[in-house]
């Protein structure tokens, strides 16, 4: 009977390694890491390479939430797909949407989601917040394109902190079942 429950516990903790930390979280840390530099210098040189650092992030958060998904046991994955169905839409809301349908979660709520239900620092969350947070670091970044104002260059600085936080709890649970011994 012991030996029956090492295997289940061993089985579960190798298929969750290996499918919630399919997201690339040594790259996701670096470009975002990379783009706050950037922004602390207060003016950015190659605004469109910028962008595309961000649309980088977004999908990288995108397939780490699909490989999640494919193999999860979510109770309730609803969430995370809606984020991933409109990863690319996000793009194209202004400030005020995104913060009102992601951030504040308006969208999930219209779909029946019980927000305040979903855990922060859970690994739907964030994987989530890997979408969410850069999407919006890229509205941010096309309206300091559009206006030069350097008030937003620190709202990306805010959001993609904010997100990498939420990397962080993905590294210390991976570094967590890694370090797990079945003995």
């Amino acid at each position: 009977m012991k030996n029956w429950k090492k295997l289940v516990i061993a089985v579960f903790l190798f298929k969750f390694s290996s499918l919630v930390f399919a997201l690339d979280v040594n790259t996701f840390q670096k470009l975002a890491n990379y783009t706050i530099r950037q922004v602390n210098m207060g003016v950015i040189g190659d605004i469109d390479a910028l962008l595309v650092m961000q649309e980088q992030l977004i999908k990288i958060g995108e397939e780490g939430g699909a490989k999640y998904l494919k193999t999860c046991e979510e109770n309730n994955p609803e969430a995370l797909i809606l984020v991933l169905e409109n990863a690319e839409k996000m793009k194209n809301l202004t400030l005020e949407e995104i913060e009102s349908f992601w951030h504040e979660g308006n969208y999930l709520k219209s779909r029946g989601i019980k927000v305040e239900e979903i855990d922060h620092f859970g690994v739907m969350n964030n994987l989530m917040d890997t979408v969410i947070h850069p999407a919006t670091s890229y509205i941010l970044i096309q309206e300091y394109k559009k206006t030069g104002n350097s008030d937003l260059l620190q709202q990306v600085k805010a959001e993609l902190i904010e997100v990498l936080e939420h990397t962080r709890h993905i590294d210390l649970e991976k570094n967590s079942l890694q370090s797990t011994s079945m003995c």
